[in-house]
């Protein structure tokens, strides 16, 4: 009794077995590389959508400073609750100075001010650009409080501005918050005394 397989071809139960590990052992590999791709890729979309809101940020300082002259210009408020900004008038003759640099008509010049600048209100810092408040059109980055103006009008015509930015993201169950900084050194319009 001899019986012969017409089709001896196929795989035997170690070589199917053997098959089946390797397979596995690949997918574990491609699986968590794509996995790792995938959360890279989201990080550096995250990075860059900060950037760009920083890069927006500071082009809207550079518009606005770039078009006031320094003599319009009239004081940098900052305080520890997270304002910082200069203000700056359209109507110098109302903002007139004595020696000491004290304004003459307070109440006349405060009425023509407008900010340049951060300010922060139930924990939420804007960014106000004369008569414009600055919306970040990402709701998962927000300005921190930290961000400034630097400069004193009546002494430098270079203002630094920081701008610190937050952004959230979540990976997995996890809620993940990195904070950038970006610094500028702006020159507004100088004019001759």
């Amino acid at each position: 009794m001899n019986k012969h397989l017409k089709n001896e071809k196929g795989l035997t139960l170690i070589e199917l077995l053997a098959s089946i590990v390797l397979l596995s052992i690949l997918s574990i590999f491609v699986f968590s590389l794509i996995t790792k791709t995938i959360e890279h890729n989201r990080i550096i979309q995250q990075e860059t959508m900060v950037r760009d809101e920083a890069d927006i940020i500071v082009s809207k300082f550079i518009k606005a400073l770039y078009s006031t002259k320094q003599t319009h210009i009239i004081r940098n408020v900052t305080n520890g609750k997270g304002d910082s900004y200069i203000e700056v008038t359209n109507d110098l003759r109302k903002c007139q100075k004595n020696e000491e640099g004290v304004l003459v008509t307070a109440a006349a010049c405060n009425a023509t001010l407008q900010p340049i600048g951060f300010k922060t209100s139930n924990n939420v810092t804007k960014l106000y650009i004369l008569d414009e408040v600055y919306a970040i059109a990402h709701t998962d980055i927000k300005i921190l409080p930290s961000s400034y103006i630097e400069g004193n009008p009546d002494s430098t015509n270079l203002y630094k501005v920081t701008v610190a930015l937050q952004s959230t993201y979540r990976r997995g169950n996890k809620e993940i918050s990195k904070q950038q900084t970006f610094i500028n050194e702006i020159q507004p319009i100088l004019t001759s005394k």
